[in-house]
């Protein structure tokens, strides 16, 4: 197999109900040069059995097993087994648009100077169905003074980045587990040049299992430490401290529903809607998120808001069982 041009990172812990789409939307990619270093991470459920069934059927996926041990060693063994000069990352119920390596290597390849290059997302919920485009700043200052400030600009799965520039910044670390991407750009940003792509290239999808949501106080606290270590480095005060939310994540449901309202997409906000209502007949809140939606939503189909998005492959025509192109495993 040639030395490919972009090295997938991809760890992988239980997620066999999403893994077979995210693996189809690497085989779909226009850019064809690539590996995909999936790191099984102690999975208990059918993914190790789907990674098997993709590297059968195309050489360019390679696993790793090993035993559980948390997504910061996933990732920096997926780095350490990476061929490539550029590694790429995706989350294993992400999907990657056809175009997005190709366009995140034209850009490096015009912009030397740059370390790691994101894009735009487009989110999604838990059944595949789009919900809104999130804007993203574009330039290295931007990029920089967001991460300082304790937001998000740059989504992880959607990252082109240096390898060698990721090992001499001593990789991912244990420390900042679940804020380690932000603790990885900061350290970044101060040998390169970070910089996003406005165009979404990757479909996020949202769920109630995401670290996000099943880690929220550990994140706060973690990202705390983090923001007066990096501060401190570039010798700019502390930000004001902030009490840690002790009031419990309001449902999902309901911000999906928000989301699809303010982009237009009143159906699936109803989707979402109807299901949180009916779960939750006699609760306040659900009734507010009902009529809040319904008012973003009207406002959105008004204005002609709705984004109009690239109608992707069926993800299935590239799936390696269903398109049977698996070879058969040895039991």
């Amino acid at each position: 197999m040639p030395r490919p041009a972009i090295s997938v990172v991809l760890p992988v812990y239980n997620g066999e109900r999403y893994l077979r789409e995210t693996l189809a939307s690497l085989r779909w990619q226009s850019f064809s040069t690539w590996e995909a270093v999936c790191v099984n991470d102690g999975s208990t459920d059918g993914s190790l059995d789907i990674l098997r069934d993709y590297a059968a059927a195309d050489q360019r996926f390679r696993i790793i097993d090993q035993p559980n041990g948390g997504i910061v060693a996933a990732l920096n063994r997926g780095l350490a087994e990476a061929r490539a000069d550029w590694v790429a990352r995706l989350d294993g119920d992400d999907i990657a648009l056809p175009h997005r390596f190709k366009t995140q290597l034209d850009f490096v390849r015009r912009r030397p100077e740059t370390t790691v290059v994101g894009s735009a997302v487009t989110t999604i919920d838990p059944e595949g169905d789009v919900l809104r485009t999130l804007p993203c700043v574009t330039e290295h200052q931007a990029i920089e003074n967001a991460l300082l400030a304790g937001d998000a600009p740059i989504a992880h799965p959607t990252v082109l980045v240096r390898r060698d520039s990721v090992l001499a910044a001593g990789g991912y670390r244990s420390a900042y587990e679940w804020v380690e991407d932000a603790d990885l750009w900061l350290r970044l940003a101060r040998e390169g040049r970070l910089a996003n792509l406005a165009e979404p290239l990757v479909r996020y999808r949202l769920h109630a299992n995401s670290v996000c949501w099943t880690k929220r106080a550990e994140q706060q606290q973690r990202l705390a430490r983090l923001l007066r270590e990096a501060r401190a480095e570039r010798g700019l005060p502390p930000l004001p401290e902030r009490e840690a939310s002790q009031r419990p994540l309001s449902d999902p449901r309901g911000k999906w529903a928000r989301q699809a309202a303010r982009d237009g997409r009143v159906g699936v906000a109803m989707k979402w809607v109807q299901r949180l209502v009916a779960d939750k007949p006699l609760a306040p809140s659900s009734w507010r998120i009902a009529a809040e939606t319904a008012l973003r939503g009207a406002i959105a189909v008004a204005t002609g808001r709705r984004e109009r998005l690239p109608v992707l492959p069926d993800w299935r025509e590239f799936d390696c069982v269903a398109s049977g192109a698996a070879k058969p495993r040895a039991a």
